[in-house]
C-alpha cells in the first residue's frame, strides 16, 4: 500500500510539475517582446472577409478573410526572437454568405474586388490545336472526352460541356470520372450561356456550380466590356494572343476559372 501511495504521489508531483512549467512558459511567452509585437501588429495583416452577393437566382462569389494566428506565429518566430513578416501564420475566415451554400444559383462573374479574369473556350472539334494554349479554361464536348484526348490536355483546367451544353446524370458521371482521374482538374463547374434551369438543377444534384459568362465575344467585345471578375467566353482561338495581350495591358491577371471563383 505504501508503495502504491508513493508512486501515486510521484505521479501527482510530475503532473503538477508539467502543469506549473507550462503555465510559467505561457506567462513568459505572453509577456515577451516578440509576443507583444505580434499582437500589436496583427491587425495590420488581417483581411476582412467579403460575403457573396446574391441577386435572386444569381450569385457572385465573396472573398475569404484572414486573421493572424498569434500562437502559431509566435512559435514560428521564436527561434529568431524577432518579428518576421514572412513567418506569420494565418487562419482563413470563410464568408458568412458563400457560393458553397448557393449552388441553386447561377454564378455570373468573379468578385469585382479582384483584378482578375478568366477566359473560357468550348471545344467541339480537333483537340490537338488546343494543346499549346495556356491560361484558358476548357469546356469539352462529351463526345471528345476520351482517355487519349484528356491525356493530351491533362495539365489544363478542363470541365465537361455535356452534349453541346445539355447535361445529364449519366454524362456527368462518365465525364467527371474521367476528368477527375486523368487530369489536374476537379469537376466543379457546368457551363451555360443563359439561364437554363434544367442545367442548374442537374449540376446542383452533382455538387457542381453552374456558370454563365458575363462577357461573350471576340476582341472588340472584350475591349468594350472588360472589367474586374469577367468570365469571358470567346468563340475560337483565332485572336487569343491579341486578346491576352490587351487584357494584360490593362493590368488584369488571366487566371483559371477555379481561382477566379474561389472564396
Amino acid at each position: 500500500m505504501k508503495e502504491i501511495m508513493r508512486k501515486l504521489s510521484l505521479l501527482i508531483l510530475v503532473c503538477f510539475s508539467f502543469f506549473y512549467t507550462d503555465r510559467v512558459l505561457n506567462f513568459i511567452n505572453n509577456h515577451s517582446t516578440l509576443m507583444k509585437t505580434i499582437k500589436s501588429k496583427s491587425s495590420t495583416y488581417e483581411i476582412k472577409e467579403v460575403n457573396a452577393t446574391i441577386y435572386e437566382d444569381e450569385v457572385i462569389p465573396g472573398i475569404k478573410g484572414r486573421r493572424v494566428n498569434i500562437k502559431k506565429s509566435f512559435d514560428n518566430m521564436k527561434d529568431y526572437n524577432t518579428f518576421r513578416e514572412e513567418n506569420i501564420i494565418y487562419d482563413d475566415i470563410v464568408p458568412g454568405i458563400s457560393i458553397s451554400s448557393n449552388m441553386d444559383k447561377f454564378i455570373i462573374s468573379g468578385n469585382n474586388k479582384k483584378k482578375k479574369v478568366a477566359i473560357i473556350i468550348i471545344i467541339n472539334n480537333n483537340i490537338n490545336k488546343y494543346k499549346d494554349i495556356n491560361n484558358v479554361t476548357l469546356f469539352i464536348n462529351h463526345n471528345l472526352l476520351t482517355i487519349d484526348n484528356l491525356n493530351k490536355l491533362k495539365s489544363k483546367e478542363i470541365y465537361t460541356y455535356g452534349n453541346n451544353g445539355k447535361y445529364s446524370k449519366e454524362i456527368l458521371l462518365n465525364d467527371n470520372t474521367l476528368i477527375n482521374t486523368l487530369t489536374n482538374s476537379r469537376s466543379n463547374y457546368c457551363l451555360s450561356k443563359d439561364k437554363d434551369y434544367e442545367t442548374l438543377n442537374i449540376c446542383k444534384e452533382n455538387d457542381m456550380y453552374t456558370v454563365i459568362p458575363n462577357l461573350i465575344g471576340d476582341y472588340k467585345e472584350i475591349k468594350d466590356n472588360l472589367k474586374n471578375g469577367s468570365i469571358i467566353l470567346i468563340p475560337n482561338i483565332d485572336n487569343i494572343n491579341i486578346i491576352k495581350k490587351y487584357i494584360y495591358s490593362k493590368g488584369y491577371d488571366i487566371v483559371p476559372l477555379i481561382e477566379l471563383l474561389s472564396e
